[in-house]
């Protein structure tokens, strides 16, 4: 899809996070921050084990290239937007925001990974907030759903701190052993915002996201 302009210019920002699209050069570097390390290689917190694949040299590359065919396959029924997180100019990491039909079911789904150097510190959970205000505040998403895999206890407590439930619980195998995913959601209504968040730029990216008008604030 063509006009995608508008999304380059959307900013999200936290007290201390700041959340927008990225160049190719910055998405070299983040796939040079994955290089670095983002879990123990003895654990998997991903549903496809796309980290095992850092030793071959192509894998900067690839991540980079990932990230712009999920750009350039943009439709507003079946869109995915991956911010590239700074913590001042410190590249930490991408939060992912992403939804299937959204013009009829209100719905977002996220994602997100942190370097190791940026872990346990509260960035993971200053970031899913960022883009929850976004959907809810800006999108007037009803349900953001998530999900963790048993074991990574770090996204399990971002999600608790934030409100989600859990709402099923299915297996899937990265490595080839099964195991438990926890399906998680959290309602527009039990949505309460911890820190501010400021965004700019949405306006003109609406028609890309499905959504006809500005959202109104809520009261």
């Amino acid at each position: 899809m063509t006009g995608l302009e508008p999304l380059h210019e959307l900013r999200l920002r936290t007290p201390r996070l700041d959340l927008r699209l990225g160049s190719h050069e910055e998405l070299l570097a983040l796939g040079s921050l994955a290089k670095s390390g983002i879990h123990p290689p003895e654990e998997m917190p991903f549903a496809v084990a796309w980290t095992d694949r850092t030793d071959e040299p192509a894998f900067v590359d690839d991540v980079a290239s990932f990230h712009e065919e999920r750009h350039s396959s943009w439709e507003p029924s079946n869109w995915s937007l991956s911010f590239l997180v700074w913590e001042d100019e410190a590249l930490t990491g991408t939060q992912e925001l992403s939804a299937t039909r959204f013009a009829e079911r209100r719905t977002v789904r996220t994602g997100s990974w942190l370097g190791r150097a940026f872990q346990a510190r509260g960035i993971g959970t200053e970031m899913r907030v960022a883009v929850l205000e976004l959907a809810f505040r800006g999108l007037s998403a009803v349900r953001a759903e998530s999900g963790w895999l048993e074991g990574n206890d770090a996204s399990r407590r971002v999600s608790e701190k934030l409100g989600y439930v859990e709402t099923a619980v299915d297996t899937m195998a990265p490595r080839g052993v099964p195991t438990a995913h926890h399906w998680v959601a959290v309602e527009r209504a039990a949505w309460h915002c911890p820190v501010p968040v400021e965004i700019t730029g949405l306006e003109p990216c609406l028609p890309l996201f499905g959504v006809s008008a500005p959202a109104r604030e809520r009261p």
